[in-house]
């Protein structure tokens, strides 16, 4: 533990960063807390009391807190910059030997903790409390089953599905040269692994019957999820990417799965950069301009992200390097300036 946190000075910085990046957690989580408590009091009925709408709300706040970490450890990492720099205790620090990118490092340390944390929270704990939170609010519904279109490899599938099993099916099966060969209806289907089972399948166009029809290599992920793909955890997210079929919506997934993957690697760039840059911008005593042009670096940050993937997307470029050249650019750009 020492030799992450460091000696006295080093346990100084890491200590006042911790403090104001939970301050500033706090802050904007209370403050998401608000604004959805008034969205969902316009929901009450009588099947979704008061009380329900309390608990609904405090956890798909506590999921989503994940979600603004990023934006916190940015806005936190520029105000524990400042608040250091306006005491004197960066400068202290300085004439005990300490490099600026020492005392960078220092405040940095707890940020990169919580955000890795985070990072492993989208596998094991956000996704529990979104269902959690839905199961609360929509326990006396039934989720519809919707009709749905999924492509893999040379099958089109329009079905609607429950939880491992499915009805209305067709299967449009393409030949050579992406020539239609056969229409396989089913008026139910289970999902097994790795394949679909057909119960009392008939071609329409050979008008060929079978008791049994296997669809094999069929997806069994991502299907009549009541969580969305943003909400999904990393590996689940993963599995359906691998088997998305049509090349636009595998891009589209990959992108989302590579946002949240190199989330901590992004927040740190425009850390970097951030207090770089803030250093000339603002004199002793401007923490609300802090406060403001952090969260202008990150949410301009993740509009430039966005529009890089949109780019990669229509252009079949890897959704991985539309966030990892900018990243990567901007943290560069950061520790230049920091060290000049």
């Amino acid at each position: 533990m020492k030799f992450f946190i460091g000696d006295t000075i080093d346990r100084i910085f890491f200590i006042e960063s911790l403090k104001i990046l939970f301050f500033v957690s706090f802050l904007i989580f209370s403050l998401d807390l608000l604004l959805n408590f008034v969205k969902e009091m316009e929901d009450l009925n009588k099947d979704y009391s008061f009380s329900e709408a309390l608990s609904y709300i405090f956890f798909i706040s506590l999921g989503r807190l994940c979600e603004i970490l990023p934006l916190c450890a940015v806005i936190s990492a520029i105000l524990a910059f400042g608040f250091l720099s306006d005491s004197g205790e960066l400068i202290a620090a300085q004439i005990l030997g300490k490099s600026l990118m020492l005392s960078v490092l220092n405040i940095l340390k707890p940020i990169v903790l919580i955000l890795v944390l985070t990072l492993i929270s989208f596998e094991y704990v956000t996704p529990e409390l979104e269902r959690f939170a839905k199961g609360v609010k929509y326990k006396n519904q039934e989720f519809t089953n919707k009709t749905e279109w999924l492509q893999k490899n040379n099958i089109l599938a329009n079905y609607s599905v429950g939880d491992r099993f499915g009805s209305n099916l067709k299967l449009y099966v393409l030949g050579e040269e992406r020539k239609l060969q056969s229409i396989v209806e089913a008026k139910s289907f289970e999902i097994q692994e790795k394949k679909w089972k057909l119960n009392q399948a008939f071609d329409l166009l050979t008008k060929k019957e079978f008791e049994e029809y296997y669809w094999y290599e069929a997806p069994n992920v991502g299907l009549n999820e009541n969580l969305g793909i943003k909400e999904l955890p990393l590996s689940h997210v993963y599995k359906i990417l691998s088997q998305t079929g049509p090349e636009r919506e595998k891009k589209k997934i990959s992108y989302e799965f590579w946002k949240k993957l190199l989330e901590p690697l992004s927040a740190i760039s425009i850390i970097l950069l951030s207090i770089a840059l803030s250093i000339s911008l603002f004199a002793r005593n401007k923490n609300l301009e802090r406060v403001l042009f952090g969260a202008l670096m990150a949410f301009g940050f993740n509009l430039v992200l966005k529009i890089f993937g949109n780019v990669a997307i229509i252009n079949n470029i890897s959704p991985s390097l539309a966030i990892l050249i900018p990243s990567l650019l901007v943290g560069y750009i950061g520790l230049k300036i920091l060290k000049t």
